[in-house]
């Protein structure tokens, strides 16, 4: 911190002596480190309170703009987490990139494929349940 060596200490030393005195070091010694105590108290609490002012802040920002996207006000949401827009624009740019080879025409054929899948399997399944239904029936009369 200071980069006192061993000479510059004893000569610190033997001013003290001399200016203070052998009697009134001890107290003057003492007095001085109570006061670099107090100053680092200080200076800890002042980082504390700015510390805590700046999470104050940051979680007013939060909760500010959960209520906006509770409320369905998405737009500053958005602009919140992206406020240059690069990830909207990168986004766009995949969005027109697929678009533009005909691979969403093609997700859209396999979605309609599913969904034409799904609905035959669902009417396999109500035709295999009636005549169990039928059997149950005639089983318990």
């Amino acid at each position: 911190m200071l980069d006192i060596g061993g000479w510059e200490f004893l000569v610190v030393a033997f001013v003290l002596i001399m200016v203070v005195g052998p009697k009134e070091l001890p107290k003057m010694l003492r007095s001085f480190t109570n006061l670099t105590k107090q100053m680092r108290r200080m200076a800890r609490e002042f980082t504390d309170g700015m510390n805590q002012i700046a999470s104050d802040a940051e979680v007013a920002d939060l909760k500010q703009a959960m209520s906006k996207a509770k409320s369905g006000n998405l737009d500053e949401l958005a602009d919140a987490i992206d406020s240059d827009g690069k990830v909207g624009e990168s986004v766009r740019e995949m969005k027109n990139s697929v678009s533009g080879t005909g691979a969403s025409d093609e997700m859209k054929e396999i979605g309609e494929l599913a969904s034409e899948a799904g609905d035959r399997i669902a009417a396999d399944a109500k035709e295999d349940e009636t005549p169990d239904k039928a059997d149950k029936e005639a089983d318990k009369s």
